[in-house]
């Protein structure tokens, strides 16, 4: 192959590489919610919230003050961190109306795969089937990936909170092309 013809071969590889994550960026900020939707009281649905984001845990507070759920799970807890510790953070008008029995608190997870372990691991001894997941909007494609994933029968209703940090969406793109591929990866090797 003449160096012509290779750099001709590489750069319309580049063009097609280009095109490729384009495409996977416009079909990525279709999958990322633009506003909160309005949701029936589910009692028979578990309010999860993924601690990291701005807004998230009063949001869950929030739902659960209104009775949109059974009850709250939020993952990613500090160590330290009690559950009259989060209900201290809690605005005043919903922090009088909860219960510290309605409220768990996970301190394992350090990033969303933990998240995902650690919800599967507390749905286990529950009767819930369905959750009402609580994150930043740009996070909820990853969430959603990961945690169907660690839980297949599980339904996932999204809550998100409204991010307005442009700069996070194009991180969270990459990372969740890390997780879809991972996923594949580890899916594949099952089998082998």
């Amino acid at each position: 192959m003449t160096p012509l013809k290779l750099r001709k071969k590489i750069f319309l590889s580049f063009i097609f590489l280009l095109f490729l994550w384009l495409g996977g960026l416009l079909w990525f900020i279709t999958q990322v919610p633009q506003n909160q939707n309005d949701f029936p009281k589910t009692p028979d649905a578990a309010i999860i919230v993924l601690t990291g984001g701005a807004g998230r845990l009063e949001y869950g507070l929030q739902l659960l003050s209104q009775h949109k759920g059974g009850t709250i799970f939020i993952s990613g807890v500090g160590e330290k961190v009690t559950v009259s510790d989060i209900i201290k953070q809690a605005p005043d008008d919903i922090g009088k109306t909860l219960d510290e029995s309605e409220i768990t608190i996970g301190h394992r997870a350090e990033n969303t795969i933990g998240n995902a372990q650690e919800i599967k691991k507390w749905l286990k001894s529950s009767r819930y089937k369905n959750i009402i997941l609580v994150t930043s909007n740009y996070h909820m494609p990853r969430s959603i990936l990961e945690i169907s994933t660690a839980l297949p029968q599980i339904n996932i209703i999204p809550a998100p909170v409204i991010a307005s940090d442009n700069e996070l969406l194009f991180s969270e793109y990459h990372k969740y092309i890390a997780s879809k591929l991972r996923h594949l990866f580890v899916s594949a090797t099952r089998n082998l």
